[in-house]
């Protein structure tokens, strides 16, 4: 027995240490991320979600095996989802206070070029006070010659991060210039063909539904093989959504795991065949841009005509390349553009797409460019990992790419966010201030001058950490053991040359487009406008509304240093419960809320009062019936004992639980009309004071608010009491029935409902007090 239960002990412990490995929490993971694509597919049973495909057998395993070897370590942090938001909002300032430091950097060496500059021209101008207006515009013609003849060109001042992504440096970076044929010849394609990668969306498969007679379920537009080039000029023009030179020749609009939706047109205005391809949509498409780990390209380089040997490209993007690629062959679609009898055998060959498109787009190009060495590609927000360094460089020969402020699809890549993973310890490891206090502070918007200020309030030096804590020293082992996991392995960035338009005015109404650099793009830029820079309709626009003569000025920063002693603006932003005026919000809120719902259920009922009457008649005067009475209904009488029950007799009946409405014959004297009007507005300028008061105690409220306040529930209290006018109504007053010739007198007295009605205007009193304590403490 003691040797079995060693054996179960052991066995349990092989079994346990192998359940927590990284490998089997990664199969965990691909599974639960798999069966929730595949739920939501199921629910939402839309085709541009897709989903179809997902079978949940490997298709994540790569992204999942780099997340867990991404998170999963021997050491655990015990980072809980509170430290995430705080870290994650801290590094963001971080950064906006690492890039505002490097822009006053910037502006200092851009004014002083600008200094050196007028100081020049103001030389100049000395030695030529008598020039004319024509020798001045010859000179500037000559000076344009000369910078042209020199091969020169204007430059911008921008910021690098350096190797690693934690600081900036300031490089001086080429502008594309309207004196260079061959910017100006780039930036024209690519503005024309960013229409194509946008198109390819939505509006291409609208039009063939529409227009070419395409039927709504079905994936694919191929012309039939007699159809002739004149009746594709005149029946398959794309004039319908401006297209007015162009031709749709194929379209493929089923979107799985290797088929991406793509489509061939003929553009004779630029007189070239262009591909454009989707970006991401669907739940494959998400699928197919996690897998970005690196795929050789040696076999598939051998196939298609070029060295591959060595080389490596993004694993999802590569798949969809070689479908497209498959797909082209299959229906012979460029053979037939590029036949001998072809109006088209003499067009250039341009492959477009965006986002995920974009990466397709290049990989696609690569496969064909040795069967059309004159082929282009533009890629618009392309991923960050698509080629390997040598491979990037090399495609500078036919691929532009496009990318737009702080887009953050090209800066995803494995090493960028290990980078803003050791960034975001070392910012938890530098808070100093309890974590509810920092909380509140990063809900709090910071403005460029008070960036500093709040960082040092929140952060201390990293110099100045405390090493000895349980985080330090379990930070230190989680890096000892990151140190031996990751090996230099490949990495991948974007292909070929890069334009990257950057936002000089900072409210996104004029950009200035650079040749940059690969280098970049190595940091995750956590800012507003890192998801909103990747649409694909903004970035045309901004590409058709650039001007290279333009001049552009950096925008200039106040310097941080001269606002110190100003006075931060109080801002005001709302948090669930964080109570801004203390704790006497909550119990002014509880006050309220318990007033209004005890008002509600008072006037509701039918026993406000209990109501007794004596009948006078000229011979004698009887006991009349008592009953209860409300607002708007009365109670029923029943009888006690059934068997034996006299109407006439109020001894005989009793109230019963229900109510009735009062009957039209009643008459309702003033008093009554207006207690039903004053309950009624008690109950709602008591519910505006309880949202005032809700919404107190999750943001602070402007004085003014606070009056409208304390107004709202004096009214409430007020009109609470003028309802018990009722009690001088006729059905609590003496009534002369002349029909009948008597009198009828009644009492009234409070009854259940009614007591809850003064609860209520206590209630509304006190709750009343504390807003006025609230008012006081402006």
């Amino acid at each position: 027995m003691i040797l079995t239960n060693k054996i179960v002990k052991f066995t349990r412990g092989i079994f346990a240490r192998d359940r927590y490995s990284a490998q089997r929490q990664a199969t965990r993971l691909e599974f639960c991320l798999g069966s929730c694509m595949k739920c939501i597919s199921a629910v939402l049973n839309n085709p541009n979600v897709g989903g179809k495909e997902l079978k949940n057998k490997g298709e994540l395993k790569d992204f999942a095996t780099n997340l867990m070897g991404f998170a999963n370590n021997d050491t655990k942090l015990d980072i809980v989802l509170s430290d995430m938001f705080i870290g994650g909002n801290l590094l963001a300032r971080v950064q906006a206070e690492r890039r505002l430091l490097a822009i006053q950097r910037l502006q200092e060496t851009s004014n002083q070029k600008k200094t050196e500059r007028e100081g020049g021209n103001r030389e100049n101008k000395a030695n030529n006070v008598e020039a004319t207006t024509d020798e001045i515009a010859g000179l500037k013609e000559n000076f344009r010659v000369s910078l042209k003849k020199w091969g020169k060109r204007r430059s911008v001042l921008t910021l690098q991060t350096s190797d690693r992504g934690k600081e900036y440096v300031v490089i001086e970076k080429d502008v594309l210039s309207s004196d260079s044929k061959d910017d100006v010849e780039v930036l024209r394609e690519a503005t024309h063909y960013s229409t194509y990668a946008e198109y390819v969306y939505w509006h291409f498969q609208l039009v063939a539904v529409e227009h070419f007679a395409l039927g709504k379920n079905e994936t694919r537009f191929l012309l039939s093989s007699d159809t002739t080039w004149d009746f594709i000029r005149e029946k398959f023009s794309l004039t319908s959504i401006g297209l007015d030179e162009s031709q749709l020749i194929y379209a493929s609009f089923y979107s799985g795991l290797a088929a991406t939706p793509y489509a061939v047109l003929v553009d004779e205005l630029k007189e070239t065949v262009v591909i454009a391809i989707r970006g991401t949509i669907s739940m494959e498409d998400w699928v197919i841009d996690l897998q970005y780990v690196p795929s050789p390209l040696d076999k598939v380089g051998r196939i298609c005509g070029f060295d591959g040997e060595g080389h490596h490209c993004h694993k999802g993007v590569l798949t969809r390349a070689k479908w497209l690629y498959n797909d082209l062959k299959k229906y012979h679609i460029l053979k037939q553009l590029y036949a001998e009898d072809s109006p088209y055998k003499e067009h250039n060959l341009v492959v477009v797409g965006h986002s995920l498109g974009g990466g397709c787009a290049q990989v696609l190009s690569l496969l064909l460019r040795s069967s059309f060495p004159g082929l282009k590609c533009y890629a618009y927000e392309p991923p960050g990992c698509i080629f390997d360094d040598e491979l990037c460089s090399k495609a500078k020969e036919w691929i532009t790419s496009i990318v737009r402020g702080d887009d953050v699809v090209p800066r995803l890549t494995q090493p960028n966010l290990e980078s803003l993973r050791d960034e975001f310890f070392d910012v938890v490891a530098q808070i100093k201030v309890p974590k509810i206090r920092a909380f509140f502070d990063v809900r709090t918007p910071c403005p460029d001058s008070h960036l500093v200020a709040r960082n040092a309030g929140m952060l201390c030096p990293k110099a100045q950490i405390d090493r000895d804590t349980l985080f330090s020293e379990k930070l230190r082992a989680f890096r000892n053991e990151r140190a031996e996991k990751n090996r230099e392995g490949i990495k991948l960035y974007i292909a070929g040359k890069i334009i990257h338009l950057v936002d000089t005015t900072g409210d996104e109404t004029k950009y200035v487009p650079y040749w940059a650099s690969p280098y970049e793009f190595n940091q995750v830029v956590l800012s507003k406008k890192m998801l909103s820079d990747h649409s694909i309709p903004p970035l045309v626009t901004i590409l058709k509304n650039l001007n290279l003569d333009e001049t552009h000025e950096v925008i200039t920063y106040q310097n941080v240093m001269e606002n110190d002693g100003e006075a931060e603006e109080e801002v005001r932003v709302f948090v669930c419960f964080s109570n801004p005026h203390g704790k006497i919000s909550l119990l002014v809120l509880v006050f309220a809320l318990v007033a209004w719902i005890t008002n509600i259920w008072s006037i509701q009922g039918c026993k406000f009062v209990y109501r007794t009457t004596l009948i006078t008649s000229a011979n004698a005067t009887i006991r009349g019936y008592d009953m209860s009475a409300g607002m708007w209904a009365y109670n029923l009488r029943e009888c006690i004992n059934p068997d034996v029950c006299d109407f006439d007799n109020p001894d005989d009946l009793q109230e019963s639980e229900f109510c009735q409405p009062y009957p039209l014959k009643v008459n309702i004297d003033v008093n009554m009309k207006a207690a039903r009007a004053f309950c009624s507005l008690a109950n709602f300028f008591g519910f505006v004071g309880v949202g005032l008061v809700l919404f107190s105690t999750s943001m602070k409220l402007k004085k003014g608010t606070c009056v409208a306040l304390v107004v709202t529930l004096l009214i409430s209290c007020l009109f609470g009491g003028l309802q018990f006018l009722f009690l001088q109504g006729i059905m609590c007053s003496v009534m002369d029935d002349s029909d009948r010739d008597r009198t009828v007198d009644a009492t009234c007295t409070l009854n259940e409902n009614g007591f809850a009605a003064v609860a209520a205007v206590v209630l509304w009193f006190i709750a009343l007090m504390g807003s006025g304590v609230m008012l006081y403490m402006y």
